[in-house]
């Protein structure tokens, strides 16, 4: 069990006494006409119990445990994603740049600004490289419904709640037996006539995909539950298993290989059209090597002969189809709930959740990766002459003299792609007491303890300092021998043959790879308490209300650390093709101490025109170790004139405080940067637009670009100045469930959220075509060229240390509706009924400032390399069921996503590069309309079969560009020419599931 302050606990039970005394003492007082038997709950968004009849005073969205099953989503990430006010973040379909989690995006303003809770308590952090809760953590058997509470939460929650909160309500005081099996898989029909025409003309041979039957997965569950002999307790154990096998991009035609795009001139829109090609890498199987880092360079002959000849774009290495679209994923969880009540005063409770999961990301294979410059000796006899005479000219041969440059060569022939093997083995203990004091009041004192415990391993990847001993050898005997074998100073040394295909030995192979890890573990310490109830005892209410005055009152302690290593090797930057610079361990902690309360204020009910008036006001002062002390709150306003209408509008001032990577993380080197316009022999930007970014008139022209599409080197770190983010949130809408239609309601809120102090970096989107653009020295401060001018080199990347900068702004209006017909009230006898459901999100903007005082630039219908996934206007999700009355349910869904336009064909100049570059064929994504076929079947009172196709047409995701002529297009979270977690990339998708409940 954790060790908790002691500072800790004594603030928690000094106000747990206190609670008592006083409620003790409101007890004796109580008469008894404040007594009542009104069922109370707890609404997400509040921790003062109310009358489960009243409605939130907050935009809510619930989800049950019904939807899940009609989606046929055993993991509640998938389910999540499509809801129109999510935008999916890491998620199963991710694989270079993968962290092996879920992590939820509300409002697309980032996982960090998304608090999640488990029945109203934190999930755990992350992992030491991606501190967000991990939503494979909750087990989808035991998930009751979902709430959605939009704005900020902080004064209920504390820290994080910024976008809003996402809180899981587990099933407790489960009775009896229940066992559930899913089997689901994808048919697709590879029939995309743009995409096989890119692969038919493709410089260098692509396999084309015939029709797929793939991506199996397999769920079970085992839930059990039983109540103590007096009824007073109840333990519910459950314990899960997910199997997923992977799917590579190599099996769909649209992302067979990396596709990019020729771009027309912005003037010559009337006769010039986009083309797409496949781009691949110029890591190339047949090498590349270039003198000094710069010029076309020479590459193998593809006849096998030991010759070099010049590297064209045919011998580019296609490493797309290497590439997951949906990862291999082994997951087990396992855990209980249990209470029991010795006393209505004294109920106490405990939760313990477990989660092992290992997944694994494949991306093509390694080896020489250009940006490291090498050396070769003249002499070495594994280069025939010619190639000696092509590389070192009258220095052919030479004992002394050395080549040096950058080599790029993919080791392809030993089929060894890269494998990311993540493990995360999450554990969470919660122990605690609530009970009933009497009076109304009630109180709830709980300690919490979660670790995440990280390993990461690389497998398959490179040395670099092996690599360059392997590339000195000399003749010793008639026998190539590495000189550091000569030498001593590397005796396992195996020289390695680059000069010919499908020369280089076992032997070599096996020097040069080595793996790498990285592992570490995230923990999280509460002590929280809490004292809830109202003032009826004393009497203190409006005189024209007929609730009392109702509080909250609590104080909470919280502890996150993180720990995180690496191998030597991680360390000092030994690995090829993992961008620039070193990494160093990051270690760390935070506190942070809360004093919080709310407060209901009943004011009129049941009046003519007024059947309910009320306010709402809460606030949380918080003191934190690093950032300072920090004061949120909010107040709410909610009438209903009449039963069938009720409007409510709120204030929320939230807050959210740095979190462990962004404080505690060092230096790290790494890419995903954006591309380099000053790059290649005929760079896409001016030489006088290049010289801002500190590249010199010798060098344009010259310089190596970033050879991977995921892009140029990054440098990013953390930063323990930072301060916490402000949110200022403001909603209004109404609830509409007339009396004259009774089986009829809606929701309709509007939203306005704006974040300042952003915590997070700079897009290097931003930084290049800013200081393109304007030579703003802040921006050209962040491109740190390397000597040769490259932004790929060891010495070259961006830097994207977190900062506080400039503010986000995002508004919406969220539309829910739910509608049931019996179909015999329309004359329809014998058929059952009809249920409708729908929910829609409207995004009006959703604007960006980088740094305070520079340009701002709206995100809203647009996606790219700066703006990211798309954000698109509208989506919404409509269903329809048939409940027949034969003991069977078949539902259809329409999901609806609405289109976007690419950030960089805009005129804004904070969004496009400056380069003048216009892309039509990947300017726009069209609106989408997936259709969903779902049923239910109740069999011999204790099993229910469900069965269902998602993506019933089988509709292809939009094929986005990876690059257009060194502007990126695929923005974060982008993968194999798409966004796969916001549009469906296996196909249509078949599920079959059986659960059986004694």
């Amino acid at each position: 069990m954790p060790k908790f302050g002691r500072r800790a606990l004594l603030l928690s039970s000094t106000m747990l006494v206190g609670a008592l005394a006083a409620a003790a003492d409101a007890a004796a007082q109580q008469s008894a006409s404040a007594s009542t038997d009104m069922q109370e709950i707890v609404v997400t968004g509040s921790r003062i119990k109310q009358a489960a009849n009243l409605t939130s005073d907050s935009p809510l969205t619930t989800v049950d445990s019904i939807e899940m099953k009609l989606q046929g989503t055993t993991n509640v990430e998938t389910m999540l994603n499509n809801l129109p006010g999510i935008t999916a973040a890491q998620t199963n379909a991710q694989s270079n740049g993968a962290t092996g989690t879920a992590t939820i995006n509300l409002r697309n303003l980032g996982e960090a600004r998304t608090l999640v809770l488990i029945d109203g308590r934190r999930m755990p952090l992350g992992d030491p490289t991606y501190p967000y809760a991990d939503v494979n953590f909750i087990p989808g058997a035991l998930v009751e419904s979902v709430d959605v509470v939009t704005g900020g939460a902080s004064a209920v929650y504390g820290s994080d709640a910024v976008a809003g909160v996402v809180n899981f309500k587990m099933k407790r005081d489960f009775e009896g037996v229940k066992v559930d099996y899913q089997f689901s898989a994808a048919q697709h029909s590879n029939e995309n006539g743009d995409a096989q025409g890119v692969l038919k003309k493709s410089a260098y041979p692509v396999t084309i995909p015939g029709d797929r039957f793939d991506g199996f997965v397999r769920d079970s569950s085992f839930v059990m539950g039983v109540n103590s002999p007096n009824n007073k307790g109840n333990v519910t154990a459950y314990a899960t298993y997910r199997w997923t096998e992977p799917v590579t991009q190599a099996t769909r035609d649209w992302s067979a290989c990396t596709m990019a795009t020729t771009s027309s001139n912005e003037d010559a829109l009337a006769t010039q059209d986009n083309q797409r090609y496949c781009s691949g890498s110029s890591n190339s199987a047949y090498a590349r090597l270039r003198t000094n880092g710069s010029g076309t360079g020479y590459s193998l002959n593809p006849d096998g002969s030991a010759s070099f000849v010049k590297y064209n774009s045919a011998l580019a290495f296609n490493y797309g189809p290497y590439n997951y679209i949906q990862r291999q994923d082994e997951r087990y969880t396992g855990g209980a709930f249990a209470h029991y009540e010795i006393s209505p005063a004294f109920d106490v409770y405990t939760d313990f959740m477990f989660m092992s999961d290992h997944t694994k990301a494949q991306i093509a294979p390694s080896g020489f990766f250009s940006g490291t410059t090498y050396s070769i000796n003249c002499d070495n006899p594994l280069m025939s002459a010619s190639e000696a005479t092509t590389l070192c000219g009258a220095n052919a041969g030479s004992a002394s003299a050395t080549w040096k440059g950058y080599v790029a060569y993919r080791f392809t022939d030993n089929n060894a792609p890269r494998y990311d093997d993540l493990r995360h083995t999450d554990y969470r203990y919660v122990i605690g007491t609530r009970g009933d004091l009497g009076g109304g009041w009630s109180y709830d004192v709980y300690a919490q303890h979660s670790a995440v415990i990280y390993n990461e391993t690389y497998q398959n990847d490179v040395s670099i300092a092996k690599l360059q001993n392997a590339l000195l050898a000399k003749n010793v005997n008639g026998v190539a021998t590495c000189e550091s074998v000569i030498s001593g100073t590397d005796t396992a040394c195996v020289p390695i043959n680059i000069f010919q295909l499908g020369k280089i030995s076992s032997a070599a192979y096996n020097y040069v790879y080595t793996t790498s890890f990285k592992e570490g573990s995230t923990t999280q310490d509460i002590v929280s308490g809490t004292v809830s109830g109202d003032f009826g005892a004393w009497g203190v209410k409006s005189p024209f209300a007929k609730d009392a005055v109702a509080v909250a009152l609590g104080s909470e302690w919280r502890r996150d650390a993180i720990d995180l290593k690496y191998s030597e090797n991680v360390l000092s930057g030994d690995l090829s093709g993992s961008g620039a610079g070193t990494t160093q361990p990051a270690v760390g902690a935070t506190e942070v101490k809360d004093i919080f309360g709310e407060l209901r204020l009943p004011l009129v009910s049941d009046q003519p025109f007024i059947k309910d008036l009320s306010i709402d006001a809460g606030y949380r002062w918080s003191d934190y170790n690093l950032a300072g002390k920090a004061n949120t709150y909010k107040a709410s306003l909610n009438y209903a004139p009449i039963s069938d209408v009720a409007f409510r509008g709120g204030y929320n001032h939230a807050v959210r405080a740095p979190n462990i990577i962004e404080l505690f993380q060092t230096s790290t080197s790494g890419i995903g940067g954006a591309l380099d316009p000053c790059s290649g022999s005929s760079p896409s930007a001016s030489l006088a637009q290049c010289g801002r970014t500190g590249v010199t008139a010798a060098q344009y022209g010259n310089i190596s670009e970033c050879t991977s599409v995921d892009g140029c080197n990054t440098l990013s770190g953390g930063n323990k100045a930072l301060k916490p983010e402000t949110a200022d949130t403001y909603t209004a809408g109404f609830v509409f469930t007339p009396t004259f239609m009774p089986n009829f309601a809606a929701t309709v809120d509007y939203y306005n959220i704006k974040i300042q102090d952003l915590i997070g970096t700079v897009p290097t989107s931003q930084i290049m075509s800013q200081c393109l653009n304007t030579g703003n020295s802040y921006y050209c401060d962040l491109i740190h060229r390397g000597a040769s001018g490259s932004l790929n080199s060891t010495d070259g990347y961006f830097i994207t240390t977190d900062i506080n900068a400039g503010y986000r702004q995002q508004a919406g209006i969220d539309i829910s509706g739910t509608y049931r017909q019996d179909l015999e009230d329309l004359g329809i006898k014998d058929l059952g009924g009809v249920t409708l459901k729908f929910i829609g999100s409207w995004t009006q903007f959703n604007r960006y400032q980088p740094l305070l005082h520079e340009a701002k630039y709206d995100c809203a219908g647009l996606y790219g390399s700066t703006c990211g996934q798309p954000t698109p206007h509208w989506r919404h999700q409509f269903r329809l069921t048939w409940n027949t009355p034969w003991n069977a349910d078949l539902s259809v869904n329409w999901r609806y996503i609405g289109g976007s336009s690419l950030d960089n064909n805009s005129t804004d100049p904070s969004l496009n590069a400056g380069s003048g570059i216009y892309n039509n064929i990947d300017g726009k994504i069209a609106a989408y309309n997936y259709f969903d076929l779902a049923g239910t079947i109740n069999l011999m009172d204790h099993y229910m079969l469900r069965f269902g196709v998602n993506n019933l047409f089988d509709k292809d995701p939009p094929i986005q560009s990876a690059n257009d002529d060194y502007v990126s297009v695929l923005g974060t979270y982008g993968n194999g020419n798409t966004y796969p977690g916001i549009y469906d990339t296996l196909g249509r998708t078949f599920f079959l599931g059986i659960t059986a409940d004694f």
